[in-house]
């Protein structure tokens, strides 16, 4: 009956003190932080009332009793130190190592503390046949939790490794979500849905990741917008950047770039390459670029076409000419004046100069018709007339520096659309209106 008593004495405290264990361990990180030493100290406890109730002294249970006051021991020892290690240590010197790792190690450390604290409180045990039956019990394990042995070894080699972090961003096959947590058995994603993803360990350390954070945050987002192949490609590169410059998650530096990506079927495809610093925020930069290069090319007048068929007749001889140069059409046989200087580089770019019948003289003065900002541009530094027949004649006014068309210095050229003017550092692009 004594016996009865003691063994209910005995399991009594160990539930209670657990209990109480774990209700503190949903309050104080402490408390969670030593659940194996309290539940040593709870199996430790129950013995002693056990013990105390019983009135024995001696026996496998006393032995039992020795043997996990000195665990408990040692185990706060390593607690203690391992707590010092991983959580003031290395955080002070800008270490930061993997949640898993410390789980793993403080693992390690008790494991090999059971051994020799276990020989020394029952030196007539055979530890040979115990270990032979676990090394057995431990490969019939093995195999059968062969699956979760490897997401547990692929987990640790993903916090040893670290090919990504908590709070990352990266594509996992066609998903791309943030790491929230990465435990011993799977790594926890939220998708941009604010869905949590639970991946496999074993899988996740098998597919190839792309993680946007590193080698640092910034990301480069890729807009591809058509436009319309009668469109200069200079004047869509500078809509396509214009509109980059008005969203403000889009970055200074790296500046915001635009290619010519491709020429489609019915349109040229161009590419925006513009650095954003929040990945999270994909989604909706992406958008404001889009609306942003609508709204601009509505203002540039710069088409983006649908998928069409040009359809060309060719047009009755004698009613309608096109002259050999591209530039001004010829109507009923006259040419019409009508073009425009547009800057695509330089301390004026941007600008449009509209031309007509009459002669135009450009340069740094004030008496020019039209002024350069141009600092390697003379006072009157060239000028642009209409010649009745031929169309727009250029003409450099004996400048310093020199004027140049398509690469060549000249004095005096008939000019043909697209054609390329530089003055100093100012490329100015001639346009024949049609």
């Amino acid at each position: 009956m004594n016996l009865i008593y003691a063994l209910a004495g005995g399991i009594g405290t160990f539930v209670v003190l657990i209990s109480l264990a774990w209700i503190l361990s949903r309050r104080l990180r402490i408390v969670r932080e030593l659940s194996f030493a309290l539940t040593l100290a709870s199996v430790a406890a129950g013995l002693y009332v056990f013990l105390l109730i019983s009135g024995e002294t001696a026996g496998p249970v006393y032995q039992a009793l020795q043997w996990m006051v000195v665990l408990l021991v040692v185990v706060v020892v390593v607690k203690i130190v391992g707590l010092y290690f991983f959580q003031v240590l290395l955080p002070t010197r800008g270490v930061r190592l993997p949640s898993l790792l410390p789980k793993v190690a403080f693992a390690t450390a008790y494991m090999l503390v059971i051994v020799p604290t276990l020989r020394a409180a029952f030196p007539d045990l055979k530890l040979g046949a115990l270990l032979a039956t676990g090394a057995v019990t431990s490969l019939v394990l093995g195999l059968a939790l062969q699956p979760i042995l490897g997401n547990f070894f692929a987990g640790l080699v993903i916090s040893l490794e670290r090919p990504f972090r908590i709070n990352d961003w990266i594509l996992f096959g066609d998903v791309e979500a943030r790491v929230v947590s990465i435990t011993w058995r799977t790594t926890h994603l939220r998708t941009r849905d604010n869905d949590d993803l639970v991946v496999p360990n074993s899988e996740i350390a098998g597919e190839k990741i792309l993680n946007y954070f590193l080698p640092h945050p910034l990301h480069m987002e890729r807009i591809y917008v058509g436009a319309h192949y009668r469109t200069p490609p200079y004047k869509v590169k500078q809509a396509m950047t214009t509109a980059a410059g008005r969203v403000s998650a889009v970055l200074d530096k790296p500046s915001v770039s635009v290619y010519l990506h491709e020429f489609g079927e019915s349109s040229i495809t161009y590419e925006l390459r513009a650095w954003i610093e929040d990945i999270a925020e994909k989604p909706r930069i992406a958008n404001e670029l889009r609306s942003a290069i609508w709204e601009e090319f509505r203002r540039a007048g710069i088409t983006i076409p649908f998928p069409i068929r040009t359809l060309e007749i060719e047009p009755r001889v004698g009613h309608l000419e096109i002259s050999k140069s591209d530039g001004p059409r010829r109507v009923k046989g006259e040419l019409r004046p009508t073009g425009s200087l547009v800057v695509i580089e330089g301390a004026d770019e941007g600008r449009r100069i509209e031309l007509g019948a009459s002669s135009m003289t450009l340069g740094r003065s004030n008496d020019c018709s039209v002024m350069l900002a141009e600092p390697l541009a003379s006072s009157r530094h060239f000028s642009v007339s209409w010649v009745e027949g031929s169309g727009y004649e250029l003409a450099d006014l004996d400048s310093q520096n020199g004027t140049e068309v398509n690469g060549n210095r000249t004095s005096k050229c008939m000019l043909a659309d697209m054609d390329r003017i530089t003055v100093g550092d100012t490329v100015l692009v001639f346009e024949a209106h049609e």
